[in-house]
């Protein structure tokens, strides 16, 4: 699954074509085309008689219709042969253009223009290409499911109006299209025909439901919708000033429009796709996405502002740059990328991931060191627990950053080394916490004192404990876990296999981070069945078994989704 998961298909190959015809449909001079195998379709190849560039490009066709623009491209495979079609659809500003007002002018004309002047757009501007387009399709033996159309800001209007009409227009051909729009001011009630993908504090993204407009549309207007991406944030300068926030956030004023149009639109939302978290995500996931100036980043955090709308749940996913970044993350559980440069990261509490990626990247502990308990399963992963239980799990941090008492009432930073046997300041080592690791093959590994870490690492591992407050992590392959001593924790990860406990307790903490399929919603109930005198919690495509136990005696407050 993912962000962009669409009609059950590959959703990253479905939006990069998306983004990419996008782009193509807003410079065909400069831009280079989606990708090899596309090339344009001329006018003469579709038999279009309306109006056309000389470039190519196809201009609206009804009066009050003229200014729009189309794009129309063919996929080919490596023997030449007509493979799919692309629909690109401009919008009138963005994406490098610097038409902010008149941006403003044509959105708020699809607003209070005539009665249905949304849904009805993409017949009134091209009507006898799209025509054309669908008798070209099926000559050359293409269905609607060999067709993307995609747009951005008053394209991607174009996309919805599109959608809504396909199946009493143009012959029903285009029903089945895939249909994904960028920044787009309406959302029709086309179903799970359309994927709308757009920022939410952009003022223009769902300004409008397709065919009323209201005094709340000109201010937050950031209310659930079914076909729409609900919560991701572009995280630009204006969004994290607090000066440029004193003003209501509003499609009337220009500079809340930067997170509409800017560069970094589909640039950053290109960072989403390539994320390594991006398959634990979901349409409705919250991603802040770092689009700062180049300036701004080294002084400024990255993090959850809650200025767009409606209140956020569930993890946070927050996306650097390939520069350096400053990424915080809050009292629940998030999920922080880096990416390259050298990153600081903050975190505030919960359950987290955090991965520096390429750089000199810091961990700012904004407490004392005492504060924390620190392990190394020597497999590239340090855990950081802190004094309320909550746990990181990080990679690629090269140093620790705590908060010390100083001289009289002040405080100081001290920074420590991560090397591989502990945590180095000048001469002095703090040691990470007493653990067993295991290796690429099967281990059998025993707890040797009380708060023990247990890591099997790959491999198909028994992690044995008579101690109390143990930490088993079996990572990957099919892991039997023996318990005896009671107040431990059992860690999953990512693709952790078919794992047993044996000696689960009441006072057990089990921990999900960072598994594909384990939700939103996080109610462990939806993942628990009985399985005889056992207890099976499947998570994804993979699943642990609490041997013994019955599902009667689970309780929510020991098991943790992050």
């Amino acid at each position: 699954m993912g962000l962009f998961d669409y009609k059950n298909a590959d959703g990253k190959a479905l939006y990069s074509d998306a983004i990419a015809l996008t782009l193509y449909a807003y410079t065909p001079t400069g831009q280079p085309l989606p990708a090899t195998g596309w090339a344009p379709i001329g006018a003469t190849q579709l038999g279009y008689q309306g109006k056309v560039g000389a470039l190519g490009t196809f201009y609206g066709e009804k009066d009050g219709f003229t200014s729009a623009e189309a794009e129309v491209l063919g996929k080919y495979d490596a023997a030449g042969k007509l493979i799919g079609i692309g629909i690109a659809l401009r919008g009138t500003g963005g994406l490098g253009y610097s038409d902010t007002f008149g941006d403003m002018k044509n959105n708020l004309l699809a607003a209070v223009g005539p009665v249905d002047y949304a849904t009805n757009y993409a017949k009134n501007a091209f009507d006898s290409l799209l025509k054309d387009v669908a008798a070209f399709a099926i000559a050359h033996h293409l269905s609607a499911r060999d067709v993307m159309v995609s747009g951005h800001s008053l394209g991607g209007l174009g996309v919805n109006s599109l959608a809504q009409l396909s199946g009493s227009h143009w012959g029903g051909f285009f029903k089945d299209a895939n249909y994904i729009a960028f920044a787009s001011p309406t959302q029709s009630a086309t179903g799970s025909n359309v994927l709308n993908i757009g920022y939410e504090n952009d003022p223009v993204f769902r300004a409008l439901d397709g065919t009323t407009f209201s005094s709340g549309s000109l201010g937050k207007h950031d209310g659930h919708q079914d076909s729409a991406t609900n919560n991701i944030v572009n995280f630009n300068d204006q969004y994290a000033s607090t000066s440029q926030n004193l003003v209501p956030f509003s499609i009337l004023n220009p500079l809340n429009w930067s997170a509409h149009g800017s560069l970094g639109y589909a640039e950053g939302l290109n960072r989403v796709i390539d994320s390594r978290f991006y398959d634990l995500t979901d349409k409705d996931s919250t991603l802040i996405v770092s689009n700062l100036a180049e300036s701004s980043r080294g002084k400024t955090w990255v993090e959850d502002l809650g200025r767009s709308g409606e209140p956020h749940t569930g993890s946070t996913f927050i996306i650097g740059t390939d520069s350096n970044d400053l990424l915080k993350g809050s009292t629940g559980n998030d999920f922080i990328e880096g990416r390259d440069g050298n990153d600081r990261f903050r975190d505030d509490g919960g359950f987290n991931i955090l991965l520096g990626g390429k750089g000199s990247n810091t961990f700012e502990l904004q407490k004392p060191l005492q504060n924390f308990s620190f392990a190394n399963d020597g497999d590239g992963t340090l855990y950081v627990r802190d004094a309320y239980g909550g746990i990181s799990m990080t990679r690629d941090i090269g140093a620790l950053v705590s908060k010390e008492s100083g001289s009289w009432w002040g405080s100081k930073e001290v920074t420590y080394s991560v090397i591989a046997n502990g945590l180095l300041n000048g001469s002095e080592l703090t040691q990470y916490n007493h653990s067993l690791n295991g290796d690429a093959y099967g281990n059998t590994l025993a707890a040797s004192v009380d708060g023990d870490w247990l890591f099997g690492n790959a491999g198909d591992d028994l992690l044995r404990s008579d101690k109390s407050q143990v930490t088993f992590v079996g990572g990957a392959g099919n892991d039997v876990m023996q318990a005896s001593g009671g107040n431990n924790t059992f860690l999953f990860s990512g693709a952790f296999g078919f794992d047993a406990i044996n000696g689960y307790q009441g006072g057990d903490k089990l921990l999900f981070m960072g598994v594909q399929g384990a939700g939103q919603g996080y109610d462990y109930q939806q993942h628990a069945s009985q399985s005889g005198h056992d207890t099976v919690l499947k998570v994804g495509d993979f699943a642990v078994t609490l041997v013994g136990v019955g599902l009667d005696t689970l309780s929510a407050s020991g098991i943790t989704f992050a």
